[in-house]
């Protein structure tokens, strides 16, 4: 399964080079992450951080063997380029970190996905992480993500980057820990939203409960409530929706992350609550209500 790479799964970074790049590599190697190579062009044959550089992807899968994910520290308008060459050598997941890729990019990014049969996090995601795979894809978690990231049996998955960290904390200081957390972006068009990553946790062994962090805007949540009314999604799920404050606004104020667009009544907070909560969800009123939502039998 692609979108949940397991212990060892070998990495590349894309642009690695990069001053992204080359902050994250040496906290990914720490954790566990087994980065085969990284893939600028230009710089093939140097050395970053004891890992070897190759100046295309099909170059560096040559070199390595066949690798896993790509993660990509590639600036916003060279993405597509990156992700197509990624994909056309057989890479299966990839996660995009960068923000503010071309909605029609993003697009055709997520063509792509389907047309490859591949994973895509983001754009716009602040990483991956599996403590109990000692895997850690991105700047998720800095430099010591066990201050934050513990193992359990919880997945996170988010919306939003900073919340990713906030609710593992959370989970954390209530005893619990997680199994995987990801953050899946806020753009206007993202490639792996809740429903997918919840679709494929329905066969992992490690995870009992999910955590969703959704906002205004959209229809992410309510792909959700769909697939748990028909039990396609089985697993206990625990939803917060943040952005109340969004509906004292005027209209033409922008809020949040850039998929953040509610017409009418459709796409509110309060809606996507009422959605989730008539499909059996659990939803948090407060965010400090999720712990106990999760350990409630």
């Amino acid at each position: 399964m692609s979108l949940l790479l397991r212990e060892n799964a070998k990495i590349i970074g894309q642009g690695i080079t990069g001053s992204e790049g080359q902050r994250a590599l040496p906290w990914m190697r720490a954790y566990g992450t087994n980065i085969v190579a990284g893939v600028t062009p230009g710089k093939g044959g140097e050395i970053l951080d004891g890992v070897p550089i190759f100046n295309t992807v099909k170059d560096a899968v040559q070199a390595v063997g066949q690798v896993d994910g790509s993660v990509m520290f590639v600036p916003p308008l060279f993405s597509k380029g990156a992700v197509t060459e990624a994909m056309e050598s057989g890479i299966k997941f990839v996660l995009i970190g960068a923000e503010k890729v071309p909605t029609k990019d993003a697009a055709i990014i997520y063509s792509l996905s389907r047309q490859f049969g591949a994973s895509v996090l983001g754009p716009s995601s602040v990483g991956f992480i599996s403590p109990h795979n000692k895997i850690k894809i991105g700047a998720i978690g800095g430099a010591d993500p066990s201050r934050v990231f513990v193992d359990g049996n919880v997945a996170v998955i988010s919306k939003s980057g900073g919340m990713t960290s906030e609710i593992s904390l959370h989970l954390k200081n209530n005893d619990l820990g997680v199994s995987y957390a990801a953050g899946i972006g806020g753009e206007r068009i993202i490639c792996t939203d809740f429903a997918d990553f919840l679709l494929a946790l329905e066969d992992d062994p490690m995870t009992t409960a999910s955590v969703i962090f959704g906002e205004l805007g959209g229809t992410a949540e309510e792909r959700v409530a769909e697939l748990v009314s028909e039990r396609r999604i089985k697993k206990k799920v625990v939803a917060f929706i943040a952005g109340d404050f969004a509906a004292v606004l005027p209209n033409d104020v922008q809020f949040g992350h850039a998929g953040a667009i509610i017409e009418g009544r459709k796409g509110t907070a309060k809606e996507k609550r009422r959605v989730l909560r008539e499909a059996g969800v659990l939803v948090a009123e407060h965010f400090d209500d999720i712990a106990g939502l999760i350990k409630k039998s």
